[in-house]
């Protein structure tokens, strides 16, 4: 066998150049490993570093499987191998890879052999297995005086040395570098009857390539963690517990996708732990569906399940039980990692959402709340420790908390009041215009800031229109390189500047009521002029709104809600704001 490698300096890898003449088995730097997750379902490559050390566990364990003819024999535990910069665990024997830091979020992996060509999505293993099987039995080298007919069969030609067949598609070889895969379809049938009675000797089907498009190289690593960042779900996870896993994935893939776009060179890592704290809180136990009628069961359970937490959080029974469930799982999660990173010295932040924003204020600031009841001693030693890490930025999404201040004390009279800079450097309110939820920080603090617009969140890349036209990503090139739920915010991304309202006629005098900030957004100014400065400035500000581009019917204010997850504006301004210097 020939091969020539060509190296790529910016990516650390080596391109594949096969000129074979006779096929042997695949080496470990051929062979790549894949994982999907339950979002996308779509294969995506682990690195170079990550894939060899899978193959290089699973051939010691094929080998171990060799060596047992007993099935039942009990074999050594299988040693897990961490990946993905030290988040997961793969193992090998369940073929999973499994979330070192979140219960409940697995991906199934596979070993790639054989690809499609052009799209390089790899064939499932068991079909890999076959096909390869098959590879070398037709062009590994024979011994001497072993040649068999195929040994001098030019490349590209249309004649069939073998046909495998497999339920849905069987595969033609018409050369070592010549596989071909024709799907089993009853259309793909009659073309393929339609083209022999035409006197064509082959119909469209699918080139498979032997081995991946990159080689695995130990160098293709992840660059050591710079800044974690908790995820912090609101209401409603008690019904849908994997919730925050996909919304925190969701912008997960729109950060990176930013980082690649605008910041390719860049060394600096960011981490996105999903904390979800409700599922553990029994509060009440069972006496709210109890008393639950029966009438509108639907409508009701929803309710039990969602907005039912913002009753539970105001109670004097059971606010100080969610603050303490939070705050372990937050110090859990951070000791955890941790342990697993001696000496590590990054930044930690969080981002909230909703009512949750709520709840790590709270945590932060020591608040106890106004219960009734002595605490458990459980939850009483975990509130007094507090969190034990500090905080960098917290960035609140459609936060109510100004309202739960308003209501609790009297007004503060400066920042430091809501947000001690000891507890945490940075704190931002980002919000939609048509967030129903969502309330200002900004005036709770000084007044005047109610005749302040608040700051505008440029659109990602930077602010000039012109130029994030151009940054797009269009389909064409989006198809490939990123996953499905990229592609989808593309696509509502591009709807929603087409359907951008008319913003030129905003009244600066127009009320902070709930419909009123609806409203105020369907007809906000970009580039409004302050019309009045508030007796005193705040020494930083605090309130953040997006662009007002999801229409104007109101059925969009529930939506607005929940869009931050998938919003590429948030996803650059958090990147840019954990990592100042990126701008720069």
């Amino acid at each position: 066998m020939e091969v020539t490698t060509e190296q790529n300096s910016e990516v650390g890898t080596k391109t594949i150049t096969n000129e074979l003449t006779y096929a042997e088995p695949l080496t470990p730097e051929q062979v790549r490993w894949f994982y999907r997750d339950g979002i996308d379902k779509r294969w995506i490559e682990f690195c170079g570093y990550d894939s060899l050390r899978i193959e290089n566990a699973w051939r010691n364990y094929q080998s171990l499987f060799s060596k047992n003819d007993d099935m039942t024999t009990n074999l050594p535990p299988i040693e897990k191998i961490v990946v993905k910069g030290g988040m997961y665990d793969v193992e090998i024997d369940k073929m999973k890879c499994v979330s070192i830091y979140c219960p409940g979020e697995e991906w199934e992996i596979m070993r790639g052999t054989w690809y499609y060509d052009g799209s390089w999505i790899p064939l499932e293993s068991k079909q890999s297995k076959v096909i390869e099987e098959v590879h070398l039995n037709l062009f590994q080298k024979q011994p001497p005086g072993r040649c068999t007919s195929t040994c001098d069969t030019p490349s590209h030609s249309y004649k069939i040395l073998h046909t495998e067949h497999f339920p849905e598609f069987h595969v033609d070889w018409h050369s070592i570098n010549d596989v071909i895969l024709y799907s089993e379809y009853s259309h793909s049938k009659f073309m393929r009857s339609v083209t022999s009675k035409l006197g064509f000797s082959k119909t469209t089907g699918y080139q498979l390539k032997r081995s991946y498009k990159v080689a695995a190289v130990m160098e293709d690593k992840p660059h050591d963690i710079d800044h974690l960042v908790f995820v912090v779900h609101g209401i409603g996870q008690k019904r849908d517990t994997g919730k925050i896993i996909r919304n925190t994935t969701s912008f997960r893939d729109c950060v990176d996708w930013l980082k690649q776009k605008y910041f390719p060179n860049s060394n600096y890592r960011v981490e996105f732990f999903p904390v979800e704290w409700r599922s553990s809180l029994k509060l009440d136990g069972d006496i709210v569906d109890a008393i639950t009628p029966y009438s509108v069961l639907s409508i009701r359970n929803l309710l039990n399940t969602s907005a039912m937490d913002i009753l539970y959080y105001t109670s004097p029974l059971y606010g100080g039980e969610v603050r303490a469930g939070l705050q372990k799982e937050l110090n859990r999660l951070y000791f955890m990692f941790a342990s697993r990173h001696p000496g590590w010295k990054g930044k930690v932040s969080i981002l909230a959402h909703s009512l949750g924003c709520v709840i790590v204020y709270d945590i932060v600031t020591g608040w106890m709340g106004p219960d009734t009841r002595p605490p458990s001693p459980e939850t009483q030693e975990v509130l007094l420790q507090r969190l034990q890490f500090p905080i960098e930025n917290l960035f609140c999404m459609g936060s109510p908390l100004s309202v739960f201040l308003a209501l609790r004390t009297r007004t503060p009279s400066n920042k430091t009041d809501v947000m001690p800079q000891d507890l945490c450097k940075r704190f931002y309110n980002i919000f939609h215009w048509s967030d129903p939820v969502a309330y200002r920080m900004e005036p709770l603090l000084e007044r005047g800031y109610s005749k302040v617009e608040p700051v505008l969140i440029p659109p990602y890349g930077g602010v000039d229109g012109q130029q994030i036209e151009q940054s797009l990503p269009t389909m064409s090139n989006a198809d490939q390189t990123f996953s499905p739920t990229v592609r989808k915010h593309v696509m509502a991304e591009n709807e929603e500047r087409d359907e951008s309202p008319d913003m030129s006629s905003r009244a600066t005098d127009k009320g902070w009521s709930l419909w009123g900030l609806v409203r105020a957004g369907w007809n906000a100014k970009e580039d409004a002029s302050i019309p009045l400065q508030p007796e005193q400035e705040l020494a930083q500000r605090l309130d953040y709104v997006l662009r007002a581009s999801l229409g104007r019917n109101y059925l969009y204010t529930v939506a607005a809600h929940t869009t931050y997850w998938s919003n590429y504006d948030v996803a650059y301004f958090v990147l840019t704001r954990l990592f100042p210097t990126l701008e720069t």
